[in-house]
């Protein structure tokens, strides 16, 4: 059998393999739908107060089917295709979410003797312990994986280890942000043109320092680097790109018109992905970089990934923005070997129809947890929030750090960092009930700081915590607190 024929029969193995996959998720997110609308259905005139909540669970079955196709739909063709992670993740959130509504159903109907639903409400449970099972056992690289012995064959062909495919020439390395440096303005304008034409988007710069200007305010997939340039040359350039934290991960192809091996052996020591001569073949340029983007490509897709919550009042917007940015420099950094994926609410497509923190996922189910206070604690939570004895929580931001707690002492995890601003609160003398209203917030968080990070005579601290001044503060002391944590993930 030819190395065509194994690989489109390994393709078609796989593209069955993810069509029985869709296939057994979605029979019990049917279920949950279905038994969810005949409940609706059976008690929409008698018992209205439970609808919202059996709406809720429909539409979250409704996402998961949509996760199931965006994630594992018929376009993916490998496993390098497929974030396992991300949809996990996904659909996880999702499902929770049904079970937290159905939860709340039941308790309803026990109170106001509505017996006959609590039967489909046991189905619903049962269908969401099912696919929260198959979502362990399918959504792994194990289960996704091809093998040769996956395939019936006519021949005696034989595959020795498993196989990630189809494999399709520059399948990852097709399109991409490319910056293309050389300071001969015609073999500029040809490399630009070649590669453009090749479905690649373009920038061209004509010396290395403009090309390390560039770098450092645009993301870019790949480099085009002339070797032999006046002022810093392409080697100098390629030296600081490596040894720059946040730009070292980006693949770089050497291009000269110097033949000789020692060259070409000098570039791949100093961390160059691959090296072209002048004048250079168009088809072998696009194959390099094809092959230099899919290495990049398939790294970055295999690298571990954890996920960030950020919670905080809305009185440090500033610092939120200052997270997000850090946790953007810090997936550059460890590019390949961790992606750090934030959780913001103001990111969430949060619904009218469900309250702010059913949509919001977990903090216990994080890996990291970033809480961040000043001059509030935030709102009060809806009276249908509370905890297990039924008090209710002061705020989102409290709620969020006693989840986040109550997963690190279940299972070690999140991570807990807390920081509070100290600056100064500056509130309008003239508007009294602002006054009063900031007052009341700072006493709440004290009282939070004294329940969960001082001794009950208040002489000792029991956890620990980080002040900042300002945005600038809290930017150096938040990026070396992640670096060392992260350190730790390696």
């Amino acid at each position: 059998m030819s190395k065509a024929d194994s690989q489109q029969l390994l393709a078609n193995a796989f593209r069955e393999r993810l069509a029985n996959i869709r296939h057994d998720l979605k029979t019990p997110v049917g279920h949950i739908m279905g038994y969810s609308e005949m409940i609706e259905e059976d008690v929409e005139d008698d018992f209205p107060e439970v609808v919202n909540d059996l709406r809720s669970i429909k539409s979250s079955g409704e996402r998961i089917l949509d996760l199931v196709n965006d994630h594992l739909g018929a376009a993916k063709q490998s496993l390098v295709d497929i974030d396992l992670n991300l949809a996990n993740q996904l659909m996880r959130q999702q499902l929770s979410h049904v079970v937290g509504y159905c939860e709340m159903v039941e308790e309803v109907a026990e109170e106001t003797g509505h017996d006959e639903i609590l039967s489909d409400l046991s189905r619903i449970h049962s269908a969401s312990e099912t696919l929260n099972k198959l979502l362990s056992e399918l959504l792994t690289v194990e289960s996704l994986t091809i093998s040769a012995n996956d395939i019936e064959e006519d021949d005696n062909s034989e595959t020795s280890e498993a196989i990630l495919l189809p494999v399709s020439e520059g399948y990852l390395g097709d399109g991409g942000k490319l910056l293309v440096v050389d300071d001969d303005l015609v073999n500029l304008d040809l490399l630009s043109r070649r590669l453009s034409q090749q479905g690649y988007e373009i920038t061209t710069v004509d010396s290395g320092q403009k090309a390390l200007d560039m770098m450092s305010e645009h993301g870019f997939d790949l480099v085009v680097l002339d070797m032999k340039m006046p002022g810093l040359s392409g080697i100098q350039v390629l030296r600081k790109l490596k040894s720059d934290p946040e730009l070292r991960s980006t693949p770089v192809i050497m291009i000269s018109a110097m033949d000789n091996t020692d060259s070409v052996v000098q570039c791949i020591a100093l961390g160059a992905e691959d090296y072209v001569f002048k004048p250079f073949n168009p088809v072998l340029l696009k194959a390099r970089v094809g092959a230099a983007l899919e290495k990049y490509r398939l790294r970055e897709n295999q690298a571990r990934k954890l996920t960030v919550f950020i919670s905080s009042p809305g009185d440090v917007i500033p610092e939120r923005r200052v997270v997000k940015r850090i946790l953007e420099q810090l997936n550059r950094e460890f590019s390949g070997k961790l992606l750090l994926l934030p959780i913001l609410w103001e990111e969430e497509p949060l619904l009218a129809s469900e309250t702010f923190q059913s949509q919001i996922y977990p903090p216990r189910e994080t890996d990291i947890y970033v809480g961040i206070f000043w001059s509030r604690l935030g709102s009060p939570l809806p009276k249908d929030i509370t905890r297990e004895d039924g008090s209710r929580y002061l705020s989102g931001s409290e709620f969020e750090f006693e989840d986040a707690m109550a997963g690190f002492r279940e299972s070690g995890k999140p991570d807990l960092l807390i920081y509070r601003k100290t600056a100064e609160i500056s509130v309008p003398l003239t508007n009294k009930e602002e006054v009063y209203s900031r007052i009341e917030q700072k006493e709440r968080l004290e009282q939070f700081v004294k329940n969960w990070f001082m001794t009950k005579d208040g002489e000792s601290y029991t956890g620990a915590f980080h002040v900042f001044n300002d945005a600038e503060h809290f930017d150096d002391m938040l990026l070396g607190h992640l670096r060392k944590l992260l350190e730790k993930y390696l």
